[in-house]
């Protein structure tokens, strides 16, 4: 294996690295704006989130071209002949990948039902809430219930 290819992936990784390493503190800030409802915060991490995205991109776009160039299909299949460290690197890299998926479903999690509370409070507010049903002994539910908007008080 040519030593520019392992000086180039060499550099994919460690960039790569660095860059998920950047997404998990970015991940982590996200996660304290939403649990402490920080618009301004929230706004400021996510357009930095997305920064950090399109880096990982470009490098992904330089990997695929190294892989083109090597005759090679993925990251094992390039890596082997190379450096062992470099192997051992790269498998770090795939357990902070993974870490860092986590941590972007849990935001998700947050995000969502952040969405739905959100629906459901405006929804009440608005009075387009469903009555509250009560069954009678034949089983069959009978509204109970106000329905008009809480603004109609």
């Amino acid at each position: 294996m040519p030593a520019d290819a392992e000086l180039a992936a060499r550099a994919i990784i460690e960039s790569d690295r660095h860059g998920v390493e950047q997404l998990r503190e970015l991940l982590l800030e996200e996660r304290a704006a939403l649990s402490a409802r920080d618009a301004a915060q929230l706004e400021i991490t996510v357009q930095q989130k997305l920064l950090c995205l399109q880096a990982l991109d470009a490098n992904e776009a330089q990997f695929r071209q190294l892989l083109a160039r090597q005759h090679a299909n993925d990251w094992p299949e390039l890596l082997r002949g190379m450096d062992a460290a470099l192997a051992k690197d790269c498998g770090m890299l795939l357990e902070r990948l993974h870490e860092v998926a986590q941590l972007g479903e849990i935001n998700e999690r947050i995000v969502n039902r952040s969405s739905r509370t959100t629906s459901r409070m405006l929804a009440l507010l608005r009075g387009q809430i469903a009555p509250v049903g009560v069954y009678d002994r034949s089983g069959r539910t009978h509204a109970c219930g106000d329905n008009r908007p809480i603004t109609s008080a």
